[in-house]
Formats: C-alpha cells, sequence, structure tokens
C-alpha cells in the first residue's frame, strides 16, 4: 500500500509540474521582445528554464518509478513520427 501513495505523490508532482511549465511557458512566449528589457527578459527565460528543469526531474522520478521509461519513450517517438506524417 505505501508503494502506492508513493506512486499517487510522484504523479501529483508530475500534474503539478506541467501545469507550472504551461503556465511560464504561455507567459514567457507571449511577452514582446525588447532590447532595453534585457535583464527584465533574462529573469523571464530563468523561471522558464527552472520550471522545465523542475517537469523533468518529477517526470524522470516517476518514469524511475514506472519502470517504463523506454516504452514510454518508444510509444511518444511513435506519436510524434505520426503526428509529422498527417501534417505533411
Amino acid at each position: 500500500m505505501h508503494q502506492r501513495k508513493d506512486d499517487r505523490l510522484l504523479e501529483a508532482e508530475v500534474i503539478g509540474a506541467a501545469l507550472r511549465y504551461v503556465v511560464v511557458a504561455d507567459w514567457f512566449e507571449s511577452r514582446p521582445i525588447t532590447r532595453r528589457e534585457m535583464a527584465r527578459d533574462q529573469a523571464a527565460m530563468d523561471a522558464f528554464n527552472r520550471v522545465e528543469a523542475e517537469l523533468r526531474r518529477a517526470g524522470r522520478g516517476l518514469l524511475q518509478c514506472m519502470e517504463h521509461r523506454d516504452l514510454i519513450l518508444e510509444q511518444a517517438l511513435g506519436q510524434l513520427a505520426e503526428q509529422e506524417g498527417d501534417d505533411a
């Protein structure tokens, strides 16, 4: 039973990290690029990089727990290839 709780905690961490990544990525990409605000732009990029790293850490932890990393990677790459075929 303890293992199941750990799985749920890992899943919750991934979902939270994914939501933070999406909101920061959307905010970052919607910002106008200006030369005058280089320091602010760098701070925005740093925030984006931090949430991306958080998402990758959380996802990596969940994948290691699930022990299906290679299968999930294969499926993800296959789906991307299918999407590229549909876009062509």
